[in-house]
């Protein structure tokens, strides 16, 4: 059973009165990605530990039979649900995922004038933090706010004038047995040689664009596994048609599946040039699984992977070619930065710091 199957048969029949209930925005799941994957494994680790969850069924469930909200991600939709809870006096707990980037406003707009519109909103809202909005609200709403890096807590602090009192750091997590997984079931599929992979949602915000460009330049084999996301279509067949012969598209796995979880174990190299990570949930578990690891600047990435990892500014092809090119001369077997995460960033640790906060605003007994 996968993660999102487990997340449907806990949210079926009657609600379990003083479970955890969690919420994400109804459309996310359309689409899934990173946030999905962090609330599926957040709740499997939380119940493990003896904590009981319930994914939000809007039709049957009443927050006030709840011990405590906890939404993924920020959405005006979860600002709605969190403004409910907080009329019924139901504790609040929010995990934003979320990063803001100016060069990602500029460069990710679809003309000048909305990307300097964009820029000028982010500047205002950098200078004048206390100004309204529905983001800030959400955040006063919260009785305790869980980014996943320092970084992350200390942006929606100077952006939004966030109570650094009501922050807990829990980062991002990965399954241990990626590690052990037989590199063989992938590279069946692909052939036994070296290969760059990526694997996510195809879409522009991921740069795969990019990245097709940068291991074309170093001619460097590439695989990619995903979908795009919807409306991201026109998008996908540019990346298909300029990658040419040199780049291996998969269709996206589940996070679950074992072939997933041998393609890190096959790849020599993981690549996620992005706008900006926060982490990256599947350059962590390419980490655990021993590939070099080039990645952006941009995010919480530094704070996760150190100098461990090789950067690349996403607007700049050349700099993405020469990193792809230095990790793929380094290849695997990155067994420091393979412990790093074992030590830090397993989904266990995750959900036992999650409990913690949950026992702090909300507890039982």
């Amino acid at each position: 059973m996968t993660s999102f199957d487990w997340l449907s048969t806990r949210s079926s029949g009657p609600m379990d009165a003083g479970a955890v209930i969690l919420h994400s925005p109804s459309h996310a799941f359309q689409a899934p990605g990173g946030g999905e994957v962090q609330l599926a494994r957040t709740a499997r680790h939380l119940e493990a530990v003896g904590v009981r969850v319930r994914p939000f069924n809007p039709w049957t469930d009443r927050l006030e039979e709840g011990r405590l909200l906890h939404l993924f991600g920020m959405s005006r939709e979860g600002l709605e649900l969190a403004r409910v809870a907080g009329a019924r006096a139901v504790p609040v707990v929010l995990s934003p995922i979320c990063w803001f980037e100016p060069s990602a406003l500029w460069g990710l707009a679809p003309s000048r004038v909305k990307g300097a519109r964009d820029l000028g909103a982010w500047a205002l809202r950098r200078a004048v933090p206390r100004l309204p909005g529905w983001r800030r609200e959400l955040l006063g709403i919260a009785d305790a706010v869980l980014p996943n890096s320092e970084s992350e807590g200390e942006q929606l602090v100077r952006l939004f004038k966030l109570d650094r009192r009501k922050i807990r750091v829990v980062p991002n997590g990965v399954e241990p047995d990626v590690a052990e997984a037989d590199p063989a079931l992938f590279r069946q599929r692909v052939g036994a040689g070296g290969f760059v992979l990526y694997a996510g949602r195809i879409e522009p915000r991921k740069n795969v664009l990019g990245l097709v460009r940068g291991a074309k330049r170093g001619n460097l084999p590439l695989v990619v596994i995903g979908d795009p996301v919807p409306g991201c279509e026109s998008y996908a067949s540019r990346c298909k048609a300029e990658g040419g012969a040199g780049v291996t598209w998969v269709p996206r796995m589940d996070a679950d599946d074992p072939a997933l979880a041998s393609a890190f174990r096959a790849a020599r190299v993981f690549a996620l040039p992005s706008w900006f990570e926060t982490p990256g949930l599947a350059a962590l578990e390419a980490a655990l699984a021993g590939c070099a690891v080039v990645i952006t600047p941009f995010g919480s990435t530094r704070e996760y992977f150190g100098d461990r990892a090789f950067y690349a500014r996403p607007g700049k092809v050349g700099e993405i070619a020469g990193a792809l090119q230095t990790a793929w001369e380094a290849g695997r077997g990155g067994t420091e930065l393979a412990e790093l995460v074992r030590r830090r960033y397993l989904w266990a640790t995750v959900a036992r710091r999650t409990a913690e906060v949950y026992d702090e605003i909300a507890p039982t007994g």
